[in-house]
């Protein structure tokens, strides 16, 4: 039986070209039933020798390739970077090899598949920043106003706004390299003149700075140079903003790079790549985001991830509605029976570790000018530390004013 082998980020992908089936199988799985007999299997019992507890959850082979074992017979041979197992005292001890090889016969795989054409597999999360990036120069430099060769005419204006409509319907995020220094006008780019911007108990525009005297309540991290991982802002509001964009008055002098995860994506990965019980959890298991400051006080109550009540056809499952995320506003979990509580835990540990991955992660440094605006309901942010005067000028927005606007344009392109 021949075979065709497809590596992904987490499990391996074999389509067994007999009967066109495929099968996914957890690299983990693979590590723990590798059939060798040097360390794995009793040379003569054959039995397991090797512990399941020793692998770890998130092992990647190193290679893996399509070969024949000593009978002729198609097989997949993965290689793996050494791994402790427990010596017969339970002590770990790390085996001393470059690395190890598991060859499985493809007839074995097919026989013991699990992962059987799998109807609804989640890619990861969009991590390409060249994705979601536009630069406002360029569109400047095509579609200038006649009257003003520094300023987008008419046409441009169009499709730039169509542009920003399109990363933002399907990415969440879009970063727009040279956009200017006015941030009251690149409100504009966003909303109609008539609608206006969201504000808050710090202001109505943020100047995340270290030396702030423009907004009120500013004793919380954004005005500090620490930094700030990701989440969603406004947790604790009953009615959390649309959308946000951060418009660079000045970068930091090091550091203070910001950093974006789709969340939507990255649940719907969780469900079914990774962890459908902490998935599960996440979703039912109400959360306090409680905001204490000096003076200003609020609270509110949800699950870390909300559904709606909306179906999605593909799946016959509810939809996710709205990421609410947050750890420095995160209060005390007692929502959770004693018996459960670690279970909880495990489940955002599991959840964190995702967004953390290189492979979820959109990275974009802002220069002077440079403008990113993401859905707040769907996407997390986060920043590095930094030293040096950073300044970023915050601004929230209702999300029916933005799409209104937005698509208006992409309207107007026919598109």
């Amino acid at each position: 039986m021949s075979a065709l082998l497809d590596l992904k980020p987490d499990w391996a992908r074999i389509t067994f070209v007999d009967d066109q089936t495929t099968a996914d199988f957890h690299y983990f799985w693979l590590r723990h039933n590798c059939p060798c007999l040097s360390g794995c299997r009793h040379s003569s019992t054959k039995e397991r020798l090797i512990d399941a507890a020793t692998i770890p959850l998130e092992i990647r082979p190193l290679r893996a390739v399509l070969t024949t074992d000593d009978s002729g017979a198609p097989a997949v041979a993965f290689f793996w970077a050494p791994i402790a197992t427990k010596d017969d005292s339970g002590g770990l001890v790390v085996q001393d090899e470059k690395e190890h090889v598991s060859l499985f016969q493809v007839q074995w795989l097919r026989d013991n598949a699990y992962g059987v054409n799998r109807g609804h597999v989640h890619e990861l999360p969009p991590h390409d920043a060249a994705l979601v990036t536009i630069d406002y120069a360029a569109y400047v430099a095509e579609y200038a106003d006649v009257n003003d060769n520094s300023r987008l005419g008419t046409s441009g204006t169009v499709l730039y706004r169509a542009a920003l409509y399109d990363r933002l319907s399907k990415f969440g995020v879009a970063v727009i390299r040279n956009r200017g220094h006015d941030t009251e006008d690149i409100i504009l780019d966003f909303i109609d003149s008539k609608a206006d911007v969201i504000p808050t108990h710090f202001g109505r525009i943020e100047h995340l700075r270290t030396d702030n005297t423009e907004n009120a309540n500013n004793d919380q991290l954004g005005y500090t140079n620490s930094a700030v991982r990701l989440h969603t802002d406004q947790c604790y509001a009953e009615t959390v903003p649309g959308f946000q964009f951060l418009h660079c008055i000045r970068p930091a002098d090091v550091g203070g790079e910001n950093y974006f995860v789709h969340a939507e994506s990255a649940a719907n990965y969780l469900k079914t790549e990774v962890n459908r019980r902490a998935y599960e959890l996440l979703t039912t298991v109400p959360v306090s985001f409680d905001r204490r400051q000096a003076k200003f006080q609020a609270l509110h109550i949800s699950p870390i991830l909300r559904l709606s009540d909306e179906i999605d056809p593909a799946t016959n499952e509810r939809k996710l509605a709205q990421v609410r995320y947050s750890y420095f506003t995160q209060g005390a979990q007692t929502n959770v029976p004693f018996s459960e509580l670690r279970e909880w835990y495990e489940a955002q540990q599991v959840w964190d570790k995702l967004l953390y991955r290189d492979d979820f992660q959109i990275k974009a440094g802002l220069q002077a000018g440079d403008v990113v605006i993401y859905d707040n309901l769907k996407v997390l942010h986060a920043r590095n530390g930094f030293t040096g005067p950073r300044h970023m000028a915050g601004v929230y927005l209702a999300a029916a004013d933005l799409w209104h606007h937005l698509g208006q344009a992409k309207e107007a392109t026919g598109n």
